[in-house]
């Protein structure tokens, strides 16, 4: 039986679905005890029963896991002047029916202050109103918890330290902002979203920087993790925007990899990749692949520089064979200067309600998954631990071709 002297980390793996998709947000705490941090009673008592590496489930009904339960009296309309088109600078923002604002945008209506970080989300509007829900993201849902003990080991001492709420530790700052609004479309493409503030040739942008992705080790290590998981050898794949780098995991020795990018010289770097075929997405979405080539396609770390989104992916339907699956992985981090306006405007979690949609509208696609990874810390030799000791964030869509 665990005791209050000891220190534990935890992997907790928070489930959910909706008609769209199944949803998984994954975080790693690392470092808890039952002197400091609050737990929910019923993970309280059974994690002080528990032993390293037991899994410990939970079923929480709608609102149960949550500071406050769905309720009617959250669902309002305001009017939209109410709604502050200049709450992040110069630029004014256009409610949109489906996107998560922060509360402090709706200053004066009851609830909601002017500092007020958490969100709430516009379920309709007329030329006059909005019609928002504030909500909890997760109140509708009926939510499974999954807890695993990773690590027990000794306090040091008793004291300093944050004190973790660990049920809001793993509900806030994002989950729920992923699904689309009773699984309809969500209007992200409105206006100019495809911008990007370098319009110059991809292939000689790119030449000139590090093609690398800003994203840390361990982050790196995470997605392999998932690729093992997903992957089987003897299997064709398609590297979509390939780097030097893979992230492919070692294991596989039996691979077909044909990497698809506008830079030659990273993907030469590219250790496993059995073809290169140099091509420039943005400027042609359509890929020199026959149909049904590919058993799975990856897309690692560049779907947020993707133009045209909307016609590669009817692409990948068509050269993925039957039942072939689609992975899409992507951090907090990025070259702004290519990155697409849309993927600055919405919130991390968001983004992969972006890429969901990306596979809803194709219409080809079903059992999509959403996943994200949070909470970890950098390695010891990481050269900007010294100013953020926590890994990037990894969130990966994935789905798979109708058969």
């Amino acid at each position: 039986m665990i005791n209050e002297k000891q220190n534990l980390s935890l992997q907790l793996d928070l489930k959910w679905q909706d008609d769209l998709a199944h949803y998984c947000d994954r975080y790693f705490l690392i470092k808890t005890n039952f002197w400091r941090d609050s737990y929910p009673a019923v993970l309280d008592y059974q994690i002080r029963r528990a032993e390293l590496g037991q899994v410990i489930e939970v079923d929480y009904k709608p609102g149960d896991l949550l500071s406050d339960e769905f309720s009617q009296n959250n669902l309002k309309t305001i009017p939209l002047k109410k709604f502050d088109q200049y709450f992040k600078g110069a630029m004014p923002i256009t409610p949109v029916v489906g996107r998560f604002y922060p509360r402090g945008m709706i200053e004066g209506v009851a609830g909601c202050f002017k500092m007020d970080d958490r969100p709430f989300r516009v379920v309709g509007k007329t030329e006059d109103t909005l019609d928002i829900d504030l909500n909890h993201p997760l109140a509708a849902f009926p939510l499974h918890l999954s807890i695993i003990i990773t690590d027990i080991f000794d306090a040091n001492q008793q004291n300093g330290g944050r004190c973790n709420e660990v049920a809001e530790t793993i509900t806030t700052q994002g989950p729920g902002f992923q699904c689309l609004l009773k699984s309809q479309s969500t209007d992200f493409f409105q206006g100019m979203p495809f911008l990007r503030t370098i319009e110059d040739d991809d292939a000689v942008f790119y030449d000139a920087v590090d093609s690398k992705p800003p994203v840390d080790q361990v982050a790196i290590e995470q997605l392999k993790l998932f690729f093992a998981h997903q992957l089987k050898d003897n299997t064709k794949i398609l590297d979509l925007m390939a780097a030097p780098d893979s992230y492919l995991p070692e294991q596989f020795t039996l691979l077909d990899v044909t990497g698809l990018g506008v830079k030659e010289s990273d993907m030469q770097q590219n250790p496993v990749l059995n073809h290169r075929v140099v091509h420039d997405l943005n400027r042609s979405p359509k890929l020199p692949f026959e149909d049904h080539e590919f058993d799975t396609i990856i897309c690692s770390f560049a779907i947020e520089y993707m133009t045209q989104p909307q016609k590669v992916f009817l692409e990948l339907s068509r050269i993925l064979k039957p039942g072939g699956k689609v992975i899409i992985s992507f951090s907090e981090h990025f070259y702004q200067k290519k990155v697409i306006a849309l993927w600055e405007d919405v919130h991390p979690f968001e983004r992969m309600g972006v890429v969901l949609e990306y596979f809803r509208q194709s219409g080809q696609f079903e059992n999509l998954r959403s996943e994200s990874i949070r909470g970890l810390i950098k390695n010891d030799d990481d050269p900007f631990i010294s100013k953020n000791a926590y890994s990037c964030p990894l969130f990966i869509i994935s789905g798979e071709k109708i058969k």
